[in-house]
Parts: C-alpha cells; sequence; structure tokens
C-alpha cells in the first residue's frame, strides 16, 4: 500500500513539472523579434476569407504568414511574424526581389539576406544599409540548391 502511495505521488510530481513552460532569454540573440519602438517602413497585408492565410503566396511549399520592414535606431530589418511557415528544405535563403512575382534569379534582380534562420515563427533579418526596401517589390524564400521558389510575398505600393 505504501508503494502504490509513493508510486502515485511520484507521477504527480514528475508530471507537475514534466509541463511547466519553460522561458528563454532572447537578448543573446540579434534576429529575435521583441516589441521596441519601430518604425513600419512597409507592410504587406493581403485580405482573404481564410483566417489561416497570410502574406505570403504558395509556390513549390507551402508557404504563409506576413512579412514587413521595419527600422529601429537606423537600421532597417525585415520582419516575419509569429504565423510565418514554410516547407522545410536544403540551401533556403530569404530574398529581397525586384519582381512582384520572381520568375528569375540573377544577381541583379535580388538582394540575399541569408540562410532562412527558420522555417516557422518570427525572425528577423537586417537589411544591409545600402540597399533601398523601396526597390524591391517581394520578399522570397528560395531553396538555391534547385532553384526552387518555396513563396513569395508580394510588397504593397
Amino acid at each position: 500500500m505504501k508503494f502504490t502511495y509513493l508510486f502515485i505521488l511520484a507521477a504527480v510530481a514528475l508530471f507537475s513539472f514534466g509541463c511547466t513552460k519553460e522561458t528563454s532569454d532572447t537578448s543573446s540573440n540579434p534576429n529575435t523579434v521583441t516589441e521596441t519602438d519601430s518604425t513600419v517602413i512597409a507592410e504587406n497585408q493581403q485580405t482573404s476569407q481564410n483566417s489561416n492565410s497570410g502574406s505570403f503566396i504558395n509556390g513549390e511549399k507551402t508557404t504563409q504568414g506576413t512579412v514587413r520592414f521595419v527600422t529601429e535606431n537606423g537600421q532597417n530589418y525585415l520582419e516575419f511574424d509569429d504565423s510565418f511557415q514554410t516547407g522545410e528544405g536544403p540551401d533556403v535563403f530569404v530574398l529581397l526581389h525586384r519582381e512582384g512575382k520572381p520568375e528569375s534569379y540573377q544577381e541583379a534582380d535580388y538582394v540575399n539576406l541569408g540562410e532562412i534562420e527558420n522555417f516557422s515563427g518570427s525572425q528577423r533579418y537586417a537589411i544591409p544599409n545600402e540597399v533601398n526596401p523601396a526597390d524591391f517589390r517581394s520578399v522570397v524564400i528560395w531553396c538555391r540548391q534547385f532553384n526552387a521558389t518555396f513563396g513569395y510575398a508580394p510588397l504593397g505600393t
């Protein structure tokens, strides 16, 4: 009988500690999106009847979420919201593209902001100071290895 009570007590304790939510300090990761005083440069808002749709349009992978440019302390950033999600693959990059619907990938057509950090969730990419976000018409999730557009977000006018 004592073992039954000990077993139940141990199970309750294990369950209680196993279900606690861990928090992490994001101050060491400069690409973590946090609430700050920032200026929105442009934001793409696509309206849709479907609550799961976002600003991104599917390409060769299902891609969803919204993207926006912000300026913080004189630095421009590209931010993906919490609902961002795309399929996984190798050699995947985030691009600013001059075409609203990217169809070619000549180096003069885009600026590569770097390899994708995560295939889902909020994230932030610094835009080089010499790059003017207004010169670009879309944000693209692109697989360089297979020259595949996973998805893209046309930017508003």
